[in-house]
């Protein structure tokens, strides 16, 4: 039996990376790369091209969340779902318990509600602590391998 396909969502939402930060990132992108995942990138802002160039990760799809209507009042901390990443599993018939989510910014935990393998990207004190209260690796500088943090070691 063939096992389903799985993802990596990287949904970045901060240009306030430091370089080791960035460095993880781009490493931890090539390491799904090289092991046949594919590469989403959630964009939820716009960003200019070469800033997103900057990122230096290849995504094999970009995902563009629309806008919210303008009555639209968002749920507290972030508690409605990603539309735009739960779309992209179903359409591709990923299991999202296989997916990898990496996140920068608070609005992100929507995305690392919805897959199996939750990561944090940087040292955001608000995330570092819902890091830490669900057991979740944080990708704090490329020292460290991708998937691992400081208090947990392993994936």
């Amino acid at each position: 039996m063939v096992e389903p396909m799985r993802a990596a969502f990287f949904d970045l939402g901060t240009n306030q990376r430091t370089p080791h930060c960035l460095r993880a990132l781009r490493e931890a992108a090539a390491r799904h790369r090289s092991a046949g995942d594919l590469v989403v990138l959630v964009l939820s802002r716009p960003w200019p091209p070469a800033e997103a160039a900057a990122l230096g990760v290849q995504a094999d799809l970009v995902l563009h969340p629309e806008p919210p209507a303008p009555t639209h009042r968002p749920a507290p901390n972030g508690a409605e779902p990603p539309v735009t990443v739960i779309e992209a599993i179903t359409l591709l018939g990923l299991d999202p318990a296989r997916c990898f989510g990496y996140v920068d910014h608070c609005e992100g935990l929507r995305t690392l509600r919805v897959v199996g393998n939750p990561r944090v990207i940087g040292v955001d004190p608000e995330l570092a602590e819902h890091a830490s209260s669900h057991g979740w690796p944080v990708l704090e500088d490329a020292q460290q391998p991708a998937g691992q943090s400081r208090s947990q070691g392993s994936q």
